[in-house]
């Protein structure tokens, strides 16, 4: 009995993956989700996911939308929505984070900033402290 396979994969569903006891250099920009079991120097971005296996090696830059590591880190890392470090992954460099989960005996060597667009958004505005209930400026007297 013959399996009907779609080979029609769409970026939702492709997974760009670097097998273990690969290793690649440059730069990988993709809107699809993205696995490292080997080992990548260069930059990465990507609008998906970044999933880093427990053998997986990353030497670069990294911007991505969610990760998943077990593996290792160096350099700087920003992750728009969730970051989760397994207690085997290692990053060193700067974090830069939506939310983060960490297991115990995850190694963090670096800076770990919130980038949370929602905090600026509830930031006051200095303006708007001269308006009244009805947003009318408020008069300022010397």
């Amino acid at each position: 009995m013959a399996r009907n396979r779609n080979r029609d994969v769409g970026i939702d569903q492709g997974i760009n993956r670097i097998v273990e006891g690969t290793l690649v250099e440059g730069s990988i920009r993709s809107e699809g989700s993205i696995r490292i079991d080997g080992h990548f120097v260069g930059d990465i971005h990507t609008t998906a996911r970044l999933v880093i296996g427990a053998q997986g090696r990353v030497e670069g830059n990294v911007d991505c939308q969610d990760c998943e590591s077990q593996g290792v880190v160096t350099g700087n890392l920003r992750v728009v929505g969730l970051l989760t470090l397994k207690a085997s992954s290692a990053v060193s460099g700067e974090i830069r984070y939506g939310r983060m989960a960490v297991e115990a005996g995850a190694r963090i060597e670096g800076v770990c900033k919130l980038d949370d667009v929602s905090v600026e958004a509830k930031t006051p505005d200095p303006a708007v402290k001269n308006l009244d209930h009805a947003g009318q400026a408020l008069q300022q007297s010397a």
